[in-house]
């Protein structure tokens, strides 16, 4: 369990949006979101909001089956009686949908890097249920011993790693021989015609009111496409991922119906108030659109 602070929830929370409402202001004078300062920044818009995932991303339609976290944890295939092993566990979903498959007489561990989701995490766990959170990074993970897991997860983690390398590394030390690692990416160089024109419109309102927030790897492609991402697990001795395309669909109707993907996001979250304006504003002249958000599942294993 994470031992809790002298702050109560409301001053942390209160700690989190000044952290926001300052690098909102560097980001808007031009300053690059890169390096520390886009870590700072992803850390305090997940401590502010850190249901923010599964109360926007989970409440899309899903085309042809797909599911955020079930088809996460369906993919690997775990079994009952297993132990995984979620990184990056946010609130915990992905890691409670692993509970499901691998029963009373499984394991689960979740661990993130931020205190307050991993807090929201650990409120949530079913009296006597074999899950344990805790504060970690996924660059050392070395609360944990060689070879533990019969799987690792991670849901939408590895856009955020710059360097795969380290993470991918610990993931394989993790894992038995044969052990499998399941991971799900957004893969937005394969959005369609429409939504690249939509989202373009709302990188725009990013470009007039936080132009510091475009900088970086803007280029990137989806993981495992870029060499440098497939050399990572390549060297970490991970075969060749498998790769499972979907998409989500958001409807939109109105403005109010696309306000909490966007406000919610890291895109909203970097904008200012008179951002925020911008961005309602131009989802407002944007309306009607129902937007297919592409994700990727990657699955690949340990040999042995």
């Amino acid at each position: 369990m994470t031992s809790e602070p002298a702050t109560s929830a409301e001053e942390r929370a209160q700690a989190a949006e000044d952290s926001l409402s300052e690098i909102r202001a560097k980001v808007a004078d031009g300053t690059p979101l890169v390096g520390s300062i886009a870590t700072s920044f992803q850390r305090a818009v997940v401590a502010a909001d850190p249901f923010a995932t599964e109360e926007t991303l989970l409440t899309l339609t899903a085309v042809r089956g797909a599911h955020l976290y079930e088809t996460l944890v369906s993919w690997a295939p775990f079994v009952a009686g297993e132990r995984v092993l979620d990184v990056g566990c946010g609130a915990g979903g992905a890691a409670f949908a692993a509970a499901d498959v691998v029963g009373p007489t499984g394991f689960v561990a979740g661990v993130d890097v931020v205190p307050e989701a991993v807090r929201a995490a650990e409120g949530r766990i079913p009296a006597g249920a074999p899950i344990l959170f805790r504060v970690g990074r996924a660059e050392s993970l070395t609360t944990f011993e060689d070879k533990s897991f019969d799987g690792v997860i991670a849901s939408l983690l590895l856009d955020w790693i710059d360097d795969l390398r380290r993470p991918l590394e610990e993931v394989a030390r993790l894992l038995r021989p044969g052990g499998r690692f399941v991971a799900s990416v957004m893969a937005f160089d394969r959005l369609r015609a429409a939504d690249a024109e939509f989202m373009g419109q709302v990188l725009a309102v990013i470009g007039r009111n936080a132009p510091g927030a475009l900088a970086g790897r803007a280029s990137r492609a989806s993981i495992p496409d870029e060499p440098d991402d497939a050399q990572a697990f390549k060297d970490a001795g991970f075969l060749t991922p498998e790769e499972l395309d979907v998409t989500l669909g958001a409807v939109m109707e109105r403005p109010e119906d696309a306000w909490p993907l966007f406000s919610r996001s890291l895109l909203g979250a970097i904008l200012d108030e008179n951002g925020q304006k911008d961005l309602w504003q131009t989802l407002a002249d944007l309306m009607p659109h129902t937007l297919y958000i592409p994700v990727r599942f990657l699955r690949t294993r340990r040999p042995g």
